[in-house]
């Protein structure tokens, strides 16, 4: 089978700092051409779940623009130009909740949507997590393994990286 290939792009809009939306003329693999393919071209994001000595989630309180919140939250952000995610992560961790880990594993990368593109995720699970010498983030709510189970079985956090994060380090902790 013949992969997708693309035959023609034009630019619609490009706000490269966060969006870039393509209009796109594809062949598929059985040779079916499209010419009103949309290509949404999005930032790398590293997305952060940590978890202190004493087995607490260590989460943001967040009150994002799209959902109601209060809702809880998981270390995001952008991947800086020619930074590696694992960097990423680690900057972001410090720099959202004043937190530093030591052991950190990664979960995986995906991206966000199969047909259109939409940026790609990086997760990561930070294991041992301690507070910096000048404390926490305000922000910060230190949740239990059940408090966050709750959250994430009543589908609280209601953003789908916050979600995928959580339930990604849930697993990776206590049923892979």
């Amino acid at each position: 089978m013949n992969p997708w290939r693309t035959v023609y792009r034009k630019v619609l809009l490009d706000h490269k700092a966060r969006l870039v939306v393509e209009q796109r003329t594809i062949t598929l693999p059985d040779g079916t051409r499209n010419e009103d393919w949309l290509w949404l071209d999005a930032p790398e994001y590293a997305v952060v779940t940590a978890v202190d000595a004493n087995g607490r989630f260590v989460t943001l309180e967040q009150h994002p623009y799209a959902v109601h919140g209060p809702l809880p939250a998981p270390v995001e952000g952008l991947i800086l130009a020619g930074e590696e995610a694992a960097d990423a992560a680690k900057r972001l961790l410090l720099q959202q909740t004043g937190y530093s880990s030591p052991d950190w594993v990664f979960l995986g990368d995906f991206i966000t949507d199969a047909q259109s593109g939409y940026g790609r995720g990086y997760f990561f699970l930070a294991r041992l997590a301690v507070p910096a010498a000048d404390g926490a983030d305000p922000r910060v709510r230190l949740l239990t393994r059940e408090e966050l189970q709750d959250a994430v079985f009543d589908g609280q956090p209601r953003v789908l990286t916050w979600q995928t994060a959580f339930s990604l380090a849930l697993l990776r902790l206590f049923l892979l």
